[in-house]
């Protein structure tokens, strides 16, 4: 009996000492707090293995990564600012990452870079996140915006890639038919996504491909400049060739509408839509024979033409507790055997940021890779020709002059005015006249203007 007791005694000073010494452990981990957008099953899969492995060759780090639709990104990273937590790792829109860089909430990455090889990131990629001599934003993948079409229905009447907003106008009535002869439409020529965010997206870039801007020098607005009047004509005109209900049509309907043969061309498609289109397309035109890329057309006062490149960056936050350790977490994720896994989630619209992945033998060996290439190559030619952009940037200049783009796109200001004249039947001068107004109002009472 006293031999129990005594045994019994040993083992509870044992357990005590297990579950001291377990959360004295514990406390000494460095946890790192890593959002990220990616919110699709393969690409979470993707990085918690990425993160085991990281944490087997760190035993003293721990990271929590968490996937964030993009809606709740912004206000979740404003309201961790606020209460002076934020995470040490997150993605942003490039805008985002110059608005929160030009107040000093960043802290650089230029080690990382360094790891990787400043010369091995390709050139575009270099332009997001640096500001003046480092860099604080470091893009985890970039995807450029396509026109996507239905190439049967094009070779069929013998239709070609569109060079000017004319040419595509003429495609999308070509296109708009009714099939089976009882007098309704049953595919429309084009189909866009209506919610805020893309419509940003497609006014930036169209005004891009117009040679217009946005914002000139002392920040004053450009809404009734030629360039956006005609901006806005093209856009009424292209939207009599749109499905109806298209202004309330988010990214996944807007596919929904391509892949289920109810639309012929697709103007804010991305390489993310292959996915889709495999998924849920007949499976005879689950490739490029059905569904294909076109390079975008230019506007009447253009000469180039213009896309929107969505690659957020990852941002590193001044105050939050653990930089040091967010920063090996990503050196060991850019790493090729690493990198390779993430970018094979969404291969097609995750282009890699190094070049010695892109020309590795592994990526190319990616079997989406081979079936879509056409649709990568159409993006490496945007990306190597400086044909792309971010959000509401038409020059790399707008990314350290303008910190208030965000404010831009948050306020519904664009979006209104393209409304107003597509569905409301506003004239246009009438709606870029209002628009400019409230531009004007929302960038004094930021304290950016200078006219």
């Amino acid at each position: 009996m006293k031999t129990t007791i005594k045994t019994l005694a040993a083992l509870t000073v044992i357990c005590m000492f297990s579950v001291i010494f377990a959360a004295t452990a514990a406390s000494s981990n460095k946890v790192i707090h890593v959002w990220h957008t990616e919110t699709n099953p393969k690409s979470r899969q993707a990085i918690a293995n990425i993160v085991a492995r990281f944490e087997k060759l760190h035993p003293d780090i721990k990271v929590e990564a968490e996937a964030l639709a993009w809606g709740d990104l912004e206000g979740k990273i404003m309201a961790a600012l606020a209460a002076g937590s934020p995470p040490e790792l997150s993605h942003g829109q490039p805008i985002t990452c110059a608005a929160l860089q030009a107040k000093g909430l960043l802290l650089p990455l230029d080690e990382v870079v360094e790891a990787i090889g400043e010369d091995n990131i390709w050139e575009q990629i270099k332009k997001v996140g640096k500001f003046g001599d480092h860099y604080y934003g470091l893009v985890h993948a970039a995807g450029t915006s396509l026109l996507i079409y239905r190439k049967d229905l094009a070779q069929k009447k013998g239709l070609k890639n569109p060079k000017t907003w004319d040419d595509l106008l003429n495609i999308a009535k070509e296109l708009t038919m009714d099939t089976n002869g009882d007098g309704k439409i049953d595919i429309y020529g084009m189909t866009i996504p209506g919610d805020n965010l893309f419509i940003n997206i497609l006014l930036g870039e169209l005004t891009k491909a117009n040679g217009g801007i946005l914002f000139d020098d002392q920040n004053r607005p450009r809404f009734t400049d030629k360039t956006m009047i005609e901006t806005l004509s093209f856009l009424k005109k292209l939207t009599r060739y749109m499905p109806p209900g298209w202004e309330g049509h988010g990214y996944r309907e807007t596919f929904a509408n391509m892949y289920g043969q109810k639309a012929a061309m697709m103007y804010q498609g991305y390489g993310r839509g292959a996915s889709l289109i495999e998924q849920y397309a007949p499976p005879h035109m689950a490739n490029t024979d059905y569904f294909d890329v076109w390079i975008k057309p230019h506007g009447p006062s253009g000469i180039k033409p213009a896309a929107q490149v969505d690659e957020e960056p990852w941002m590193l936050f001044k105050d939050s507790k653990h930089p040091k350790a967010a920063i090996e977490f990503l050196k060991f994720f850019y790493q090729d055997e690493n990198y390779l896994e993430y970018i094979q989630t969404v291969p097609i619209h995750f282009f890699p940021i190094t070049k010695s992945l892109r020309k590795s033998a592994a990526y190319h060996a990616t079997p989406m890779i081979k079936k879509w290439k056409g649709w990568l190559d159409v993006q490496e030619y945007y990306l190597n020709n400086d044909l792309v952009k971010p959000t509401l940037v038409i020059d790399w200049k707008d990314m350290h002059q303008k910190p208030y783009l965000m404010d831009i796109l948050g306020s519904g200001i664009l979006k209104d005015m393209v409304m107003e004249v597509t569905k409301e039947g506003v004239p246009t001068e009438e709606a870029a006249a209002k628009a400019q107004k409230k531009a004007e109002e929302l960038i004094k009472d930021k304290g950016y203007a200078r006219w």
